[in-house]
């Protein structure tokens, strides 16, 4: 004041002079102190800032702050947007997209912090716009610093605001899930107290910071393009019209439609690029492959044209690990096995004691029933030390040669035009799978190759190598394919030989599925079964047997407990001795109830081994089957069984031993207890297929899906996952939406205890057998009632007499002559009676259309082992 200097002046001295000390004290000043406790003393000029405003009495000089201030903030956003819309990360080429770096890209730490990083300024100000507490957030999160239960009567709540203000709340349908704590998205619920969700993350109305400013450099720029590609691409996956993605796409949020065509197809063919790759590394793969089969427009179809159907072949090529590398030397030394199994005897297809001990009565049996108690018995969360009791009922079963729990490498291979129902048509997809590997014929022929399939792929592989013995080189004579017929499809073939065994007739006989099935009120047709209703009414009725048969309700039981209860429901009742007993008695209610309770112990053990890739166990069960197939008059599966036990005995090395048994399995989250079938994978990807990813009106066709829509599926999952749990939709357990059985349970169990199930030594329950049709004239001389209640077991061991020889005769190449000629095979007489339903037909297995038949519990955080053969969760919705 003495100098007369203005205030303006002396300010432009400050941060304009070369004096050190002034220098150094406008740095402190300028600098950003993060220990102090207020803003003002953290940063001064916005300290200063403040007391400008506060100091402005004029309206013109308000304008002008105001308009220095928009010119500073212009400036800094057109910064951001320079710094955005010039960063090599957020833009994608077409020509040089992979899908590992869409993978990269979609990562939530990665791609927040470039952002950050390159646009400070305007990712502050969206952040003030969406992250501010209004009146209700601040209450909530004053209530979450200090619960009202902790509050004195003294004590007043704290101050949030006026009462009188309006008091809104989040949307309270919107759905909200328990988020992971190990979760990359956990964190923003301590950081953001008072909010449902996470502002960064908030989709609600396209108002989110990232996506904001991603719509501000696209419009800018359209080839800053890495969210709008990734968005466009999990709209169009994800069934969204045409129309929404054209005016999404005006508005900036993602890529027109003509470019996630473009998308989708440079999706496949990075995809087909990775299956190259593995098929040329070193490493041990099989090829899986099963048809697809598409209507074309089937709702347009009139008198004058026929049903049009696209026939194809969907391929997938799958890792295995654990196995070295296949050599010319290892094909040479399993040629020369061929033939080995004219040493074959019937033993070789038989259950051995050993297989009876660790099954029945000790191991296996015991395990499972136990199991079954501890998940369904009533009252079982008010039990001491339930997952204790869980845990050791886990551990009692046995494991034979389970594989490790890591992450299966598996990569679709996409479609190709071939029918491969027919040999020639096998023979033409392995030409085809050839020629895309890019490997030339003497290389793709000079080692093992592996191909896993139905048995129908089996069949046509083995019968075009038969008649190909002769040709000019080892790749049309097929010597190097090794054919396998994957689990899942004998699971399914298991499904329809219980429901044809043991669906009998409800009014005679009230242990049959018919009579749980009305008792049940289950409305699915008889005529037209999918695989989800029939084994979901096989485990509803086995669980209420097992109940029934040892459980009391309001039990609090002990491991030491439930061990000796399965152990005495294992020696009872899944035996083929108590059956015949109790039919010796006159009790064939009692014989059902036991033969359908070991039938369907069986299916759950073949289930279990598949869930933790346990070969052992599997080829076990495939013992029992190959006897039970016979005995229902499904020989196909039969006879494949019986091939299986042959050539895993006789005609293979120790090395492709091993890969064939690892064939049988996929893991696609690297967790024990989360191995499916390989061919309910391949199911599973033919599912999306058609009807997922499929295109709409005429671009349903067979050259659209084999660039844009089948070799990239599983590229889509992996990015609709990806971008569901980017934008904050976590991974949620569908099973307390599923439909409660305990009812059905309970019912059951109740007319068992009405109708005096499971008595022993109880008589007058006779279920007489229906009369046969009459196919001939010849009079029958023997009158007199035949019981329908049959053991399957011993019916095909009566059928495979005599038979196995020709089986042997029939299949065994000779070095001299090579393969036998083609004979049919006297595939026997049906021994089961009729129940005048679909599951009498042996050869039209049940139908397997919809989600819930081909997927379990899909999420990774799901339970062990469920899920193994499909067939929907609902079995398991206990709380």
């Amino acid at each position: 004041m003495y100098l007369s200097i203005l205030v303006r002046q002396l300010i432009y001295w400050i941060f304009t002079t070369n004096i050190p000390s002034v220098s150094r004290r406008v740095s402190f000043f300028m600098g950003f102190n993060e220990s102090e406790s207020t803003p003002e003393a953290q940063f001064g000029p916005a300290m200063l800032f403040g007391l400008w405003c506060d100091q402005i009495r004029w309206p013109r000089a308000q304008k002008h702050l105001r308009t220095m201030t928009i010119l500073c903030a212009h400036e800094l956003a057109l910064q951001d947007s320079n710094r955005l819309i010039n960063n090599p990360e957020l833009r994608i080429k077409m020509k040089t997209l992979t899908i590992h770096k869409l993978q990269t890209l979609l990562h939530p730490q990665k791609l927040i912090q470039v952002f950050k990083d390159l646009a400070p300024f305007m990712w502050q100000i969206l952040h003030t716009f969406c992250a501010s507490l209004n009146n209700h957030r601040r209450r909530q999160a004053a209530e979450i610093a200090v619960p009202v239960d902790d509050l004195g009567e003294d004590d007043p709540m704290p101050d949030v605001g006026s009462e009188d203000e309006e008091d809104w709340a989040d949307d309270p349908n919107l759905e909200s899930g328990e988020v992971d704590p190990d979760s990359v998205l956990s964190h923003w619920l301590q950081e953001y107290a008072g909010f449902a969700r996470n502002p960064v993350f908030l989709i609600r109305n396209l108002q989110v910071i990232l996506l904001c400013l991603s719509m501000l450099v696209f419009v800018r720029n359209c080839a800053t393009n890495v969210l709008p590609l990734i968005l466009g691409l999990f709209l169009k996956v994800s069934g969204t019209s045409t129309r929404v993605i054209q005016m999404l796409s005006n508005v900036g949020v993602c890529v027109s439609g003509d470019t996630i065509k473009q998308l989708k197809e440079r999706v496949s063919e990075d995809t087909i690029n990775l299956a190259v790759e593995l098929i040329t590394s070193r490493r041990v793969f099989f090829t899986i492959f099963d048809n697809i089969n598409i209507f074309l427009r089937k709702s347009q179809q009139r008198l004058s044209n026929t049903n049009n159907m696209i026939n194809a072949t969907n391929c997938t090529i799958i890792g295995i690990d654990g196995v070295e590398p296949f050599t010319p030397t290892d094909l040479t030394e399993k040629l020369a096995l061929r033939g080995n199994r004219a040493r074959a005897k019937p033993a070789d297809i038989l259950p051995t004691p050993e297989d009876d001990e660790i099954i029945g009565s000790l191991r296996s049996f015991v395990a499972l029933i136990a199991e079954m108690i501890v998940v369904y018995c009533p009252g079982n969360g008010l039990w001491h030390e339930h997952k204790e009791i869980a845990a050791g009922v886990t551990k009692m079963m046995p494991l034979d040669r389970p594989l490790p729990p890591e992450k299966t490498d598996g990569r679709p291979f996409g479609l190709f035009d071939v029918n491969e129902g027919l040999k020639k048509g096998v023979v033409k997809v392995l030409q085809s799978v050839q020629e895309r590997s890019t490997l030339s014929q003497k290389i793709w022929s000079s080692i093992s190759r592996i191909f896993v399939g139905n048995w129908l792929t089996s069949n046509n592989l083995r019968a075009a190598r038969r008649d190909w013995t002769d040709d000019i080189n080892a790749m049309e004579r097929l010597e190097y394919a090794d054919e396998l017929s994957a689990p899942w499809h004998f699971a399914l073939q298991a499904t329809h030989m219980i429901m044809r065994t043991h669906y009998g007739q409800a009014v005679e006989d009230p242990a049959s599925l018919a009579a749980h099935k009305g008792l049940l009120n289950r409305k699915w047709d008889v005529n037209k079964p999918n695989y989800v209703v029939a084994k979901s009414l096989i485990r509803h009725s086995l669980i209420a047997h097992i109940l029934h048969c040892g459980v009391t309700t309001g039990w609090t039981l002990m491991l030491q407990d439930i061990q000796v209860i399965a152990l005495v429901i294992s020696n009872d009742f899944p035996t083929a001795t108590a059956a015949r007993k109790a039919q010796f008695t006159g009790d064939d209610w009692m014989a059902h109830s036991i033969y359908f309770i070991r039938d369907s112990l069986f299916f759950m053990l073949f289930e279990k081994a598949v869930s933790f890739g346990d070969a052992g166990q599997l080829i076990r069960v495939l013992k029992y089957w190959g006897l039970a197939f016979r005995g229902v008059g499904q020989h196909n599966y039969a006879h494949e069984c019986t091939e299986v036990l042959v050539c895993w005995r006789y005609e293979l090395t120790d090395k492709l031993r091993s890969a064939l048994e690892r064939s049988w399995f996929v893991n696609r989250f690297g967790k024990p207890g989360r191995f499916i079938p390989s061919d309910l994978y391949l199911e599973q990807l033919n599912f999306w297929i058609k009807r997922v990813y499929i295109a709409s009106g005429a671009g349903v066709t067979v050259q659209y899906i084999i660039r844009k829509g089948s070799a990239c599926v599983e590229a889509f999952r992996d990015i609709s996952h990806l971008v569901a749990n980017f934008f904050g939709d976590l991974d949620c357990a569908r099973r307390s939406k599923e439909v409660k059985f305990y009812q059905d349970i309970e019912a059951l169990i109740s007319e068992m205890q009405h109708r005096k199930f499971n008595v022993i030594n109880a008589k007058g329950h006779f279920v007489p057998a229906p009369p046969p049709k009459k196919t001939t004239k010849k009079a029958v001389t023997d009158d007199s009632p035949c019981s329908a209640i049959a053991d399957i077991f011993v019916k095909g061991a009566e059928e495979w007499n005599g038979k196995f020889e020709e089986f042997i005769r029939t299949t065994t190449y000779d070095k001299e002559l090579g393969y036998p000629l083609p004979t049919s095979m006297d595939k026997g007489s049906n021994t089961i009676p009729e129940t005048g339903t679909a599951f009498d037909n042996t050869n039209n297995s049940l139908t397997f259309n919809s989600y819930a038949d081909l997927h379990g519990d899909e999420s990774e955080s799901g339970t062990m082992g469920i899920g193994a053969l499909g067939g929907g969760d609902e079995f398991y919705g206990v709380e």
